[in-house]
């Protein structure tokens, strides 16, 4: 092997351990529990794609934590009374009251990039100013990211959903979740570098 492939091994050895040791601390840093009340926001906002989110979703607009719940990325054969099937707890109850007058679904995303575009604009059709944004934990560093990138000038509260399929504790023993865990973190890698480069833009345009 002559010198530059010595040197291109090298580079690639030191990018799996930068990667590595990224995604080790992206784990330690995913929040392992829920506040326990909330704040009050203007709008609860739930991403569809993940188990339990639309039931905490649900709970807080029970609770009384917002007035209205807003359920982005909804497939477009499921209206208000459909969305009875995306909920995971038997014994969680969706009243036809609250679908008439606090229920709104978005049809418009199939990511969450969509999730923040879609909800960006019936935010802003609403005139509302803040809300608590429902995802499960490991996807939240990235739906925060992409919704702060969409909406600078909205309260962004995080309310993680905890799954119980991912296991957190030991999570590199589990297959399945290290490969889940993976994945998220390099697509946050990705979007980090989008939004960056989307911010230095907007700077030199200015």
């Amino acid at each position: 092997m002559g010198g530059l492939g010595w040197l291109v091994l090298l580079a690639a050895i030191a990018l799996v351990v930068v990667w590595t040791v990224g995604l080790v601390r992206f784990v330690d840093r995913l929040p392992r529990t829920a506040e326990a009340q909330p704040p009050t926001a203007d709008a609860v906002v739930v991403l569809t794609g993940g188990s339990r989110r639309v039931d905490e979703g649900v709970a807080l607009l029970e609770a009384g934590a917002a007035p209205v719940l807003f359920v982005s990325g909804v497939d477009e054969r499921v209206d208000g009374k459909g969305i009875r099937s995306l909920l995971d707890d038997g014994d969680t109850r969706l009243p036809d009251k609250l679908i008439d007058c606090c229920l709104v679904l978005g049809h418009g995303a199939t990511d969450t990039i969509g999730n923040a575009r879609e909800t960006e604009i019936w935010m802003a059709v609403g005139d509302r100013e803040s809300m608590l944004l429902v995802t499960s934990n490991y996807h939240m560093p990235r739906a925060m990211l992409e919704f702060a990138h969409a909406m600078p000038s909205v309260r962004i509260t995080p309310y993680p959903v905890i799954p119980q399929d991912v296991r957190l504790d030991h999570w590199y023993r589990y297959p399945g979740t290290l490969a889940l865990l993976a994945n998220e973190y390099s697509k946050y890698l990705f979007a980090t570098a989008r939004v960056t480069v989307a911010g230095w833009f907007m700077v030199v345009a200015s």
